[in-house]
């Protein structure tokens, strides 16, 4: 079941941005990223993850709709309802987020340079640290 959502997921994703009505928003980047991580979040399927992530992540970057929401999903501190004890842990979204990202993570302009601006926001090295009570 979780493999069809994938799968359907991905196919409309394309379909989507083969169309004369590209994504024009962040949201279909991160609801394809989300829908992975749940699917994905086995120990078996970590290559499988891995590389599904990376992909999704420079073909967002290509586009230009790399978005803080985008970014706090794969983070460890937002993304916790999608880690695990094994597969997609904490430890695996940090080490991604840091081969993504570098440490400390740099976030190139270009990015995030189709983000509608005043209702998306870029990302902020804020959105990889744990967040602080107020």
């Amino acid at each position: 079941r979780g493999e069809n959502m994938l799968m359907v997921g991905s196919q409309t994703f394309w379909a989507m941005k083969a169309s004369r009505f590209p994504p024009d928003s962040s949201l279909a980047y991160t609801w394809l990223l989300e829908i992975a991580l749940k699917v994905l979040s086995s120990p078996e399927n970590d290559k499988r993850r891995r590389e599904f992530v990376t992909s999704l992540f420079e073909q967002c970057c290509k586009d230009g709709f790399l978005s803080s929401k985008f970014v706090r999903k794969l983070s460890p501190f937002y993304g916790g309802p999608f880690c695990k004890e094994e597969g997609w842990t904490f430890e695996e979204s940090k080490r991604v987020c840091e081969e993504l990202f570098g440490d400390p993570p740099c976030f190139a302009s270009a990015w995030s340079r189709n983000l509608k601006r005043g209702q998306e926001h870029p990302p902020q090295p804020t959105d990889l640290v744990q967040k602080t009570k107020s």
